[in-house]
């Protein structure tokens, strides 16, 4: 084989290492972020289970508002050589899209913010755009009896 194709192939070799590599990162950041919007979810339910109002928040895995269950999951869309995550949440026909983008900032609806700062704490407008989807998700289900 000569120098040229050899060199043709190590260059895919590690462009493809790079596709898998930060499939592999992002996949896992888009994880955790997941479980920190569970926890802001679960918190802004807390809150509206004590005003009498019927939602499940005993724990992270299994909410429902009115009896319709909340999904919050991480999406990873990773076509080589392109690597796109976020995290979806869903309650009946209520859904936000929390993004993820390579250089880590992240983007849920107001200021961006970086993973790092979200690693150190919770930011506000991270915590309202929590707020905002248990709003959205209530009284879309509360209008429609969760039916999309």
């Amino acid at each position: 084989m000569n120098e040229a194709s050899k060199n043709l192939l190590m260059t895919t070799v590690k462009e493809w290492a790079k596709f898998t590599g930060d499939r592999e990162k992002l996949g896992a950041i888009a994880g955790e972020v997941a479980a920190l919007t569970r926890k802001c979810v679960q918190e802004s339910l807390a809150l509206l289970k004590t005003q009498n109002i019927e939602v499940d928040a005993e724990s992270p895995e299994a909410m429902k508002v009115l009896g319709v269950p909340v999904h919050i999951d991480p999406v990873i869309d990773a076509t080589f050589p392109n690597v796109k995550v976020s995290v979806v949440l869903k309650c009946g026909g209520a859904t936000r899209t929390i993004l993820i983008n390579p250089n880590l900032s992240i983007s849920a609806g107001g200021a961006m913010v970086t993973y790092d700062q979200l690693k150190k704490g919770i930011p506000p407008p991270f915590e309202t755009n929590a707020a905002e989807f248990v709003k959205d998700a209530f009284l879309y289900v509360a209008r429609t009896g969760g039916k999309e």
